[in-house]
């Protein structure tokens, strides 16, 4: 529970720190170079916030869906937002984006994670 707790204010967090990046390389570089950095940087957020929240479980793929979906649960609010609200550009530019990028962190983190604990395992 704690760390479904944790994940969930990293899911917060990561809402403000990527609006921030994602405006701040689209007010410099535009829309074709802003857009794909900031699903790259948000891609490799999830990745670590997941990859700790995961280590030391050699079965974090199919065990930590909880801490998943609570790391995931902004990004899926604002997607879900961003249909409801948005005009289909721009759903089809950002929300996927969006989406695509929490989603992929998420679970490469995740099978880091369990990959490291496995390989842990067989050393001792």
């Amino acid at each position: 529970m704690q760390k479904a707790l944790i994940a969930f204010f990293l899911g917060v967090f990561s809402f403000f720190l990527f609006m921030a990046i994602g405006e701040t390389l689209l007010h410099h570089y535009g829309e074709n170079v802003g857009l794909p950095s900031t699903f790259i940087f948000m891609t490799a957020y999830f990745f670590i916030c997941q990859f700790f929240l995961s280590r030391g479980n050699p079965h974090a793929f199919s065990k930590d869906w909880t801490i998943m979906l609570a790391l995931d649960a902004v990004p899926f609010a604002v997607f879900i937002q961003k249909v409801l609200i948005e005009t289909r550009e721009v759903i089809l530019t950002q929300g996927i984006g969006i989406l695509f990028s929490c989603c992929v962190g998420t679970l490469a983190g995740s099978i880091g994670a369990s990959k490291v604990a496995h390989r842990k395992a067989g050393q001792q």
